[in-house]
């Protein structure tokens, strides 16, 4: 709606994870002020930041829109990496230890579920008031101010969020390792070394393509922006799909198989946009519900990797922000070399065979990346063979006990009928 070339485009895919790297400090700001103050900070950052964005965008300024815009965006988006950062602490200080991963599926079930209702009413609500005849730059700040004024909705549950973590983190942790804690920003041992390889491989592989199939199913295919958003819908929706198992595995057999198994369904997932590119636009249907599913199970493998459950909250978080500081660095520089090798490529190749080349590149660069997560040091942590076959059995035995529940309900209703 605001304009922009291919390296604009790349601007705004790089944001977000170049604002990663305000996570930096996460540790030595929980450390002293808390992970619920930093996080309440964090919101305070990101709504301003999103707010001054969405009113860029329906009074356009001129010739100051897009770097106005850009510049709120930024803002908005370095406070949620500082509440992203914050939150990953605390929701480590309320879970208990055992049930880590259980406990973090069920918080990505329910915000899969509140993504989904969300994602659809806020698809129609754009593709309507844009039939009506509102400028589709109004139409879309309407719809980013609708979306931060949904977040007053967890104010009471974000408060009874900070008693529990206190009262845990006093149960669980002695006042004499609180006093202990504490160590440096930077990576020190071999196996953190692998976590900040495994991250800036995976950034760069995944970023490089970051946004742009979604610029060109805009600009080529003639999808809309509603149906671009009931698509991230339908990818949050995806994500309640297993969830539930994803959690029991990662504590059984800890989060490196499921890492493993997550990144090979992440490296195909250009084929699907390729395929939608040469075919058809349905192609993406299966991209996001496929993408959906398994980012639920990396979130979840992530985070019982990467996210210690017992120590100073600061301490606990100290390896998941230098892998996000690390992943920032790499996913915000990469989608501006896609930017620019797009634009490079438009001249002497069409548009689709340009992206066409950007998307097998991804493909390689992604594929690439198995054999980085794969030598991560994680102790007693299953193959990704083994976790597959475990997770397909269980989805197999969830699939026949549902089917046979409604099976027994349909017959039921019809004997009823009679």
């Amino acid at each position: 709606a605001l304009g922009g070339d291919h390296l604009v485009i790349g601007t705004v895919a790089a944001i977000p994870f170049l604002a990663r790297m305000a996570q930096v400090g996460v540790p030595a700001l929980v450390r002293r002020h808390g992970s619920w103050s930093l996080a309440r900070l964090g919101v305070a950052i990101e709504r301003s930041g999103f707010l001054a964005a969405a009113i860029v965008g329906a009074v356009r300024p001129g010739t100051w829109t897009v770097p106005l815009f850009l510049c709120g965006f930024a803002i908005g988006m370095v406070g949620q990496a500082l509440y992203d950062g914050a939150m990953a602490a605390l929701h480590s200080e309320v879970a208990e230890p055992h049930a880590f991963g259980e406990y973090t599926s069920m918080k990505t079930r329910w915000a899969s579920i509140s993504g989904v209702a969300l994602g659809i009413v806020a698809s129609l609500a754009v593709d309507h008031t844009e039939h009506l005849g509102v400028p589709p730059n109004v139409a879309r700040a309407f719809a980013i101010c609708l979306g931060v004024g949904v977040h007053c909705l967890i104010a009471r549950p974000f408060a009874r969020m900070r008693v529990l973590a206190r009262e845990r983190t006093r149960r669980d942790m002695p006042a004499d390792a609180r006093e202990a804690s504490g160590r440096g920003l930077l990576p020190n041992t071999a196996g953190e070394w692998a976590v900040i390889h495994l991250a800036l491989a995976w950034g760069f592989a995944y970023g490089i393509g970051a946004r742009q199939g979604e610029a060109m199913a805009l600009r080529m295919l003639g999808v809309s922006v509603g149906a671009i958003t009931l698509l991230n819908a339908a990818l949050l929706g995806a994500g309640i799909m297993g969830a539930k198992t994803w959690g029991r595995l990662g504590d059984r057999f800890g989060g490196k198989g499921l890492m493993t198994l997550a990144l090979m369904a992440f490296a195909l997932d250009p084929i699907w946009t390729m395929l939608a590119l040469f075919f058809h636009p349905v192609a993406f249907v299966p991209a996001y519900l496929i993408w959906g599913v398994f980012n639920t199970g990396w979130a979840i493998a992530q985070t019982v990797a990467l996210v210690r459950t017992t120590g100073e909250p600061a301490d606990r978080v100290r390896l998941v922000t230098m892998y996000n500081v690390a992943y920032g660095v790499a996913a915000g520089v990469s989608p501006l070399i896609g930017g620019a090798l797009l634009t490079w490529l438009d001249g002497p190749l069409s548009t689709r065979d340009a992206y066409a080349s950007l998307f097998a590149l991804t493909l390689l660069l992604r594929l690439g990346t198995i054999p980085v997560v794969r030598r991560l040091p994680i102790a007693n942590a299953a193959s990704a063979r083994h976790v597959s076959y475990v997770y397909l059995r269980a989805v197999k035995s969830s699939a026949w006990r549902g089917t046979k529940t409604l099976g027994t309900r349909l017959w039921g209703a019809i004997l009823g009928g009679r």
